[in-house]
């Protein structure tokens, strides 16, 4: 994994990797071990306007801090 890449696609949206050599890509949305891990419930992300992908079962450890960042910072 690119770490130059990485922290590009993280400055965009969560991010999800891919395969054995772990490639970063964007993430159709949060999932919901990311959301709890954060302190949310998908119900209270959806409003706050995150993007929720509900199908998605890892949690990425820096979605889970860009998460609590942005809570954070509202």
């Amino acid at each position: 994994m690119r770490t130059k890449d990485t922290h590009t696609l993280l400055a965009l949206g969560p991010i999800d990797l891919i395969g054995r050599k772990a490639h970063a890509t964007l993430a159709k949305g949060y999932s919901p071990l990311e959301l709890e891990r954060a302190g949310l419930t998908v119900k209270r992300a959806r409003e706050l306007g995150l993007a929720v992908d509900a199908e998605r079962t890892s949690g990425i450890g820096a979605n889970v801090l860009r998460l609590r960042r942005q809570l954070a910072s509202r």
